[in-house]
């Protein structure tokens, strides 16, 4: 088995299997948003295409650094194992990781930071390759399994209460269809919060890649002015949380989460079977997200530079270095 930038004439078979899985952050439209991505093909003994990944080729203090495409919550690693023994299965999975780990530990590169999907769980390959491995935390709700009364009660008492507040306060939560609004918002946000914002990224996003098939938003007026929104990119597999935004001068401490819960109720309604936080390592993010009652899962974040580099960014980076 090999890896290797992914052929031309696989890039169908890629999205196929890709697609089957439900991982959107793989599909053509959205990977057409990055202009310095890198797509990998995992092939097994006879040249077939069983997996790949893609891996996002950016800078960070002037040095080359691999990691995921921004905006998105890990490298879309999958790959087809139809093992039915349980050993079997856990070994072709192992030998797959490995074959991962042994690649990337080979590309050029002064940093990396890559995330690996929340499925796989076996992180040994990359930890034998001296590569760093941090667990990181995402929040999930299971839409099939409950329905929205159960959902809704699963919220903390703080969230249930800003959400009856917003109702109360009259204000209104509607389905959006310019992510103008959206983005004003989410500007304003990072404009208060003093970060910077890639605009042409973010206006891919909102205005190239978004359409009623992959995303949808709600915005929550208060006094009829646009106060929050949330933006969410979704396949019937799994809706992510992606994007949020207020306006300070027009807030309300229920807008923002009542545009978080029709989220919900609208990919519930579409059939989606998950909700995603995407995950957030900001303890006042953290807390905001889990106040929403999902399920609490652990994914990887594998990281390696050479050791002066290392050194270095330990007193940069210290949670992943």
């Amino acid at each position: 088995m090999l890896i290797k930038l992914l052929e031309n004439c696989d890039f169908e078979t890629f999205k196929d299997i890709s697609n089957s899985m439900g991982y959107i952050f793989n599909s053509e439209k959205w990977l057409k948003i990055y202009d310095n991505i890198s797509l990998y093909g995992i092939y097994d003994n006879q040249q077939k295409l069983v997996g790949g990944f893609h891996i996002y080729n950016g800078k960070q203090y002037s040095l080359k650094h691999l990691n995921n495409p921004p905006y998105a919550p890990h490298i879309g690693l999958f790959f087809e194992n139809k093992s039915q023994n349980k050993s079997n299965f856990q070994s072709y999975t192992k030998s797959i990781i490995e074959l991962v780990a042994e690649f990337i530990d080979t590309l050029p590169s002064k940093i990396i930071t890559l995330a690996i999907p929340p499925i796989f769980k076996d992180m040994q390959p990359f930890i034998w390759k001296n590569f760093k491995v941090i667990p990181n935390y995402t929040y999930q709700i299971n839409l099939n399994q409950l329905s929205l009364e159960d959902i809704q009660n699963n919220f903390s008492p703080e969230r249930r209460n800003d959400i009856k507040k917003a109702i109360k306060d009259g204000v209104e939560t509607k389905l959006n269809h310019d992510n103008e609004i959206v983005k004003k918002l989410i500007l304003k946000t990072f404009s208060r919060k003093e970060k910077a914002v890639n605009d042409e990224l973010l206006n891919k996003i909102l205005f190239e890649f978004a359409d009623e098939t992959n995303s949808f938003s709600f915005v929550s007026y208060k006094n009829n002015l646009p106060s929050a929104a949330a933006f969410c990119i979704y396949t019937k597999q799994r809706a992510y949380y992606l994007l949020g935004g207020y306006d300070n001068a027009n807030k309300h401490q229920g807008a923002g989460a009542s545009a978080v819960w029709e989220c919900m109720k609208h990919a519930k309604n579409l059939g989606v079977e998950y909700f995603d936080f995407e995950g957030s390592m900001i303890p006042a993010v953290e807390k905001y997200f889990r106040g929403f009652g999902g399920d609490l899962v652990t994914y990887f974040t594998i990281n390696k530079a050479p050791m002066p580099i290392e050194i270095a960014l330990k007193f940069i980076k210290r949670s992943i270095f």
